[in-house]
């Protein structure tokens, strides 16, 4: 019954966005994920809670816990194009005050050609995007915990940089059985500081409203996730972009937009746990949404679908994972934590 309330409760929040809509923003690589297991079970998890796995805080700062004391973790994703990205965290609990940690996320984009108006070529130029996360998380009553994700933010591109600061709230809930967990994150609050360029206007953040559930099986070895994203705007196809495939030669076509299930899901990411033992744990996702935007026309190949592994080698917790983003090109996620209590 309790379950049940709380399902009822989240997509009464989820009924109650679709009537928000959101535009374009800066800072987007806010959303990447950063690592390996959650990237395995589709990009995105906010509701899932496992004490040793510190880079979950990262999605929902509430899953931050005392049992993180002294933990460390590691990210490094081999994304597209060259493009790669970082995330490192510690963590640290203080008792009746909290739990801390503390994390730094980047991006860098690689060498990319400089060239002025008519195309000569000048040199090379470098892009890279940063963060920091500092992350604080308590139980505030009974099985629930809250907790926040500051985020100063530092973005260059070439000669141009902007800075601006960002926040995460969430809160999360483990039952008393600890097989069912839930959670709910207001991502990205805040503001763009100073612009690019004197001339340029502020732009938004990317906020966001998610929830998630996670329902581990009582009998059986396996743990289903689902988490509910972009709640700020329920039309995630946009019906208002032109059909240049299907217009006629002296018009343009409005394209249609999805049906309402195919709306529904593009707001879901999926993913399904397979844990035989507490040492390893092999994980599959899918992002719909990630799908639907990726993939050819003709074909979907494999865009949306994840998968991975962890597994706990001594001392140390190794996870890999592999995304597909699209037809010709895949990512690499490479994450490993430990507790540095057990070295002494």
């Amino acid at each position: 019954m309790k379950h049940f309330l709380l399902l009822t409760l989240f997509l009464f929040v989820l009924l109650h966005a679709g009537a928000q809509f959101g535009g374009s923003s800066t800072y987007d690589f806010l959303n990447l994920t950063s690592s390996a297991r959650v990237n395995a079970l589709g990009g995105n998890q906010v509701g899932m809670i496992d004490q040793s796995e510190l880079s979950l805080s990262y999605y929902n700062p509430a899953s931050l816990r005392p049992q993180m004391h002294n933990d460390i973790s590691v990210n490094y994703i081999d994304y597209i194009a060259d493009i790669r990205i970082g995330y490192a965290a510690y963590s640290q609990h203080r008792e009746g005050i909290g739990t801390f940690a503390a994390g730094i996320q980047y991006i860098n984009y690689g060498k990319l050609i400089l060239a002025n108006e008519e195309g000569e070529i000048l040199g090379n130029f470098y892009a890279g995007d940063y963060a920091l996360n500092l992350i604080y998380s308590r139980n505030i009553w009974e099985n629930i915990h809250a907790g926040i994700n500051l985020k100063p933010i530092l973005s260059t591109y070439e000669s141009y940089n902007s800075f601006g600061i960002a926040a995460d709230f969430g809160v999360s809930y483990v039952d008393s059985s600890g097989n069912f967990n839930a959670g709910l994150v207001v991502k990205n609050l805040g503001s763009q500081i100073s612009k690019y360029s004197k001339t340029g206007t502020r732009e938004p953040l990317p906020f966001d409203i998610q929830m998630g559930f996670s329902q581990r099986l009582a009998h059986a070895p396996f743990r289903f996730n689902v988490t509910f994203q972009h709640l700020t705007k329920w039309n995630l196809s946009d019906k208002s972009t032109w059909d240049f495939d299907n217009r006629s030669e002296n018009e343009f076509v409005v394209g249609r937009s999805d049906d309402i299930f195919k709306q529904f899901m593009r707001h879901v990411v999926l993913g399904v746990e397979f844990i035989p033992t507490k040492n390893f744990i092999v994980g599959i996702g899918y992002n719909f949404q990630r799908q639907k935007e990726l993939a050819l026309k003709n074909t979907t190949g494999t865009a949306g679908l994840s998968g991975g592994f962890t597994v706990n080698v001594s001392k140390f917790r190794v996870s890999y994972a592999i995304s597909s983003y699209h037809v010709s090109s895949t990512s690499h996620i490479f994450s490993i934590s430990t507790n540095l209590s057990e070295f002494k």
